[in-house]
């Protein structure tokens, strides 16, 4: 009440709407498991546009998609931030396209373990597109 009383948006979970916190929570959870990825990383191969990367390549591509971006867009949810939505649809437009990609290049190599992420993706950029008004009241 205070903070409308000022005029000044309010910021933190409170506000947030019930799917972008459901969305905060997943992209928590996403992150933390992207870190405990990051240990295995020299052992692992990842797709990234195309291209099979592992190592400290595979590991840059890890600590940007998975954990830098997604960190930035749960610091745009918490503070209300305009830039927010479209940084959160664009970085999960990068994801999506990625997985497309590796979905028709190296289906056989990563399996039906491609399929979680495209999935998700395609769910967070609703979530995203749906409440986008909310980073407007900022």
């Amino acid at each position: 009440m205070f903070y409308m009383i000022l005029g000044a948006a309010m910021t933190g979970w409170r506000p947030l709407p019930l799917l972008l916190k459901v969305l905060f929570v997943m992209l928590v959870l996403w992150v933390a498991m992207s870190v405990m990825v990051l240990v295995t990383m020299p052992e692992r191969e990842i797709a990234f546009l195309g291209l099979l990367l592992s190592g400290t390549a595979g590991a840059l591509v890890v600590i940007v998609l998975d954990v830098l971006c997604p960190l930035a867009f749960l610091v745009a949810a918490w503070r209300r931030l305009g830039w927010g939505a479209a940084f959160g649809i664009f970085y999960n437009g990068v994801f999506i396209l990625n997985n497309l990609i590796a979905l028709l290049l190296f289906r056989e190599k990563f399996g039906n373990g491609i399929w979680f992420p495209l999935v998700a993706s395609l769910i967070f950029v609703g979530i995203i597109v749906r409440e986008r008004r909310y980073f407007r009241r900022a």
